[in-house]
């Protein structure tokens, strides 16, 4: 299938489609190859996840804008687009990215409206690395800041794999100073610096806000995610089972003016986000970030909750509206109208159905039980355009309910900055 890429075209196609079904887009499958940080979890649906000898699937993204950093050396053997999502339309596949570029009104309802979210999957046999993601103030210049909000997916996670654990933050009885001595010894070997941090037990069907600035390694349930449209990151644990990490994602996502002075002075500037005061309380972490799902609508049809809200800490009464998402259960056979006041994306893991926009043609939204290989496309991943988003309904087919999330990027439902 060909790439579209011309502007006037890309416009023509695009309202095309809004013409004949409302602006409901079908999405073709971003799987994201990683490569020296950990072993895939196999439960994402994709049979063959080797990418290369190097790069095996462990993520899958969605309604993506975002380039996937691999850092240096596995940037070199990726795509360039590696990351990106693709519209697929009859004359070939769009990237999402030029489609809101060209179209942005049309697809998020305001010229000025950006979709600055990046919604994933990621499945792991083991943890990941202690890592941190910097805030807008630490980040390397041009670049954004990532906090970030887990949920654990009942869908996904019949096997909770090896280490169904998250270790976060740093332990009170821990001193700043031994936090620099673990980091500064990330060239000696494995510096074991996920010993200075706590361990909190995700639950399947809940969630966490992770804010940034905040030392975390996420274990192995499979993880639905939502962060800034930024794939920022540093790691300063050295080592993870058998993986050794690639020695320049350690200051990937720190300015160049403190990289130049040398190692100790990354390592002390990554100490200065510990210290940050976006970081995550020390103290008081469940009782902060923990972030149960929220009923907002239950009839017979079916329950949508909140499943990402209240991006801050409990305790604060003001939360940024970066970003936000709804899991949707609906009963076998039944309809549910969902109206929207923004643009979202979803995917959906369990049953089959239509969903419809006004009175257009119906699209087909099912779960897929496996894909073969990273090419494959199916109808299980949409982007719901700001003009379908209102009158948006789903019609559920199968003898099993259908099971959906949809996300939304900044500035779409300030109700969830107050649901705590």
């Amino acid at each position: 299938m060909r790439y579209i890429i011309n502007p006037d075209e890309i416009k023509r196609i695009i309202n095309k489609i809004i013409e004949t079904n409302g602006g409901i887009f079908r999405l073709k499958p971003t799987w994201i190859a990683r490569g020296g940080s950990s072993t895939p979890g196999r439960r994402i649906k994709l049979k063959n996840i080797d990418v290369s000898q190097k790069l095996s699937v462990n993520e899958r993204w969605f309604a993506s804008v975002t380039y996937a950093n691999n850092g240096e050396e596995f940037n070199k053997i990726c795509p360039p687009d590696h990351g990106y999502s693709y519209i697929i339309t009859d004359e070939g596949l769009i990237k999402l990215a030029d489609a809101i570029e060209f179209c942005r009104e049309e697809m998020l309802g305001d010229k000025n409206k950006k979709w600055d979210v990046l919604p994933k999957v990621f499945d792991n046999k083991g943890r990941l690395p202690f890592h941190i993601h910097p805030c807008d103030k630490h980040v390397k210049p041009g670049l954004k800041g990532k906090p970030e909000s887990y949920f654990f997916p009942e869908e996904l996670n019949m096997n909770p794999n090896n280490f169904p654990h998250t270790a976060v933050g740093v332990d009170t009885a821990v001193t700043d100073e031994e936090v620099y001595e673990r980091i500064l010894r990330y060239k000696d070997g494995d510096n074991k610096l996920t010993d200075v941090g706590t361990t909190i037990n995700p639950e399947v069907g809940s969630g966490w806000y992770m804010p940034p600035c905040t030392l975390h390694a996420p274990g192995s349930l499979v993880t639905y995610e939502l962060q800034v449209a930024s794939d920022v990151n540093c790691l300063p644990e050295s080592r993870v089972d058998d993986w050794a990490m690639p020695s320049d994602l350690l200051d990937d996502a720190i300015p160049v003016t403190i990289a130049k002075d040398g190692y100790e002075a990354v390592c002390k500037y990554i100490l200065s986000m510990v210290q940050c005061e976006h970081s995550g309380n020390r103290v008081h972490f469940r009782k902060e970030y923990n972030r149960p799902p929220v009923v907002v609508k239950e009839t017979e049809e079916g329950k949508q909750s909140y499943i990402v809200y209240h991006l801050a800490k409990a305790s604060e009464e003001n939360a940024p509206d970066l970003f936000s998402a709804k899991k949707t259960v609906i009963n076998p056979h039944k309809t549910m109208q969902l109206g929207e006041n923004a643009a979202f994306g979803a995917v959906i893991l369990r049953g089959y159905g239509k969903v419809y926009c006004d009175n257009k043609e119906a699209v087909k939204f099912e779960s897929v039980s496996m894909f073969d290989t990273i090419d494959d496309y199916y109808s299980d991943e949409i982007f719901v355009a700001a003009c379908a988003a209102k009158t948006f309904r789903v019609e559920c087919e199968s003898y099993e309910p259908m099971s959906f999330y949809q996300h939304f990027a900044s500035d779409s439902n300030p109700e969830a900055t107050k649901m705590l």
